[in-house]
């Protein structure tokens, strides 16, 4: 007797659609990893390129290149980056008066320039600058998905943090610097 193939079984079909997409839905998570990881990086070669400008710019003026207040850092106090040194006032960047600069980020500096806006805490897409510390933020702050939860960076460098551990049944504060 001939047995004849009538093409793959309905089991044999279901089991290549699973396989198919499990390997989607991990290409996908990886996909989505990558798109963090790339925004986290643009933002840090923001500041980077920034603070190389601006640190030219003083050595050269004797002062750093700002001349509008950033009143509202208010998510810079909640998100618990601005350190010690971060004394003073914040200011927005000029950006037009540091020369050969590329930006991913900061599209609201446009705005400020052509004077479309109400209030600088309207600039949320803008690189600001502390006055004594001259440490550098970017306003909006950049999501990153970590182990589940959702961080948000506004400058390349991690605050000090403060931890309180145990030690010989005594309970010390040690201050990490980053």
């Amino acid at each position: 007797m001939i047995k004849i193939d009538n093409g793959i079984t309905l089991i044999s079909l279901s089991i290549a659609v699973i396989i198919v997409l499990i390997i989607t839905g991990m290409i996908l998570y990886s996909a989505t990893d990558s798109i963090y990881i790339e925004n986290l990086t643009n933002m840090q070669n923001d500041i980077a390129n920034l603070r190389d400008k601006v640190s030219l710019y003083y050595s050269e003026y004797g002062d750093i290149p700002v001349k509008t207040e950033y009143e509202d850092v208010s998510n810079l106090e909640n998100a618990k980056v601005i350190g010690a040194n971060d004394t003073g006032k914040f200011y927005i960047i000029e950006l037009e008066k540091l020369e050969g600069l590329t930006l991913n980020y900061g599209k609201d500096y446009e705005k400020y320039k052509a004077n479309n806006y109400k209030y600088s805490s309207d600039l949320t897409d803008i690189y600001v600058i502390n006055e004594e510390s001259h440490n550098i933020f970017y306003a909006k702050g950049i999501r990153v998905k970590e182990n589940n939860t959702i961080q948000m960076y506004y400058t390349d460098s991690k605050p000090d943090v403060e931890e309180v551990k145990l030690i010989g049944g005594k309970a010390e504060k040690l201050l990490f610097l980053f």
